[in-house]
């Protein structure tokens, strides 16, 4: 573990702007089936002056001075709900970690959000857990908008889901930032009914400094 489970409200000074921001850029979809949804290109590419702004504020809430070198992946993120059913199992999100990063996290950017959209984190109960391909891929063909059987989907789910235990868990509200260790099982409860719009970041790599908890060892 490097970084503690952070939340942070009211992250953004105006939050609103970077609604608009979100709002006049181009989400897409590569039909990878790696994640739900839509997103933008990266950041970098889009707003580098944002996507600087971005960076440097949320280092500075673990560090006093921003890293020497640091690297952020970083983009929006547009949901839409899968089905009519808030808590139909198409319509939730799957338990995984976001493995080859220092940390990932979220910016909620949803006014007025759906209660259980937000975050939760999980523990695995046996002290491990597996996905295996067949699985995945079931999963991977809901998120490309492919038909699946609903036993089918189910199944996959439950195996899935049924490995964890939830232990925290961080409603959707305007503005708020949820930041957490790469090693953190975490997922979304449900999509809701409604458009749910974020700000997606995975810290990759940084030099200067030491992670919070490194640093407290």
């Amino acid at each position: 573990m490097t970084y503690p489970v952070t939340v942070v409200d009211d992250f953004f000074k105006d939050p609103d702007a970077v609604v608009k921001i979100a709002e006049d850029m181009s989400f897409y979809n590569p039909n990878t089936g790696n994640w739900p949804g839509t997103r933008t290109k990266q950041l970098y590419v889009d707003n580098a002056p944002f996507f600087n702004y971005f960076g440097a504020r949320l280092f500075s809430l673990f560090h006093d001075r921003v890293p020497e070198y640091w690297r952020l992946q970083s983009h929006f993120q547009k949901v839409m709900p899968f089905c009519k059913d808030k808590y139909g199992k198409k319509n939730r999100g799957w338990i995984h970690q976001d493995d080859g990063s220092y940390f990932g996290g979220i910016v909620y950017l949803t006014k007025n959000p759906e209660s259980d959209t937000g975050t939760s984190i999980y523990r695995a109960k046996q002290g491990f857990s597996f996905q295996n391909d067949a699985i995945i891929k079931v999963k991977e063909k809901h998120y490309r908008s492919e038909i699946v059987d609903d036993k089918e989907y189910d199944e996959a789910f439950d195996t899935m889901n049924d490995q964890y235990i939830e232990t925290v868990t961080v409603e959707n509200v305007y503005n708020r930032l949820l930041l957490f260790d790469n090693k953190t099982h975490h997922g979304v409860k449900t999509f809701g009914t409604t458009p749910r719009l974020t700000l997606n970041f995975f810290g990759m790599d940084m030099s200067g400094k030491l992670p919070p908890l490194v640093r407290a060892k």
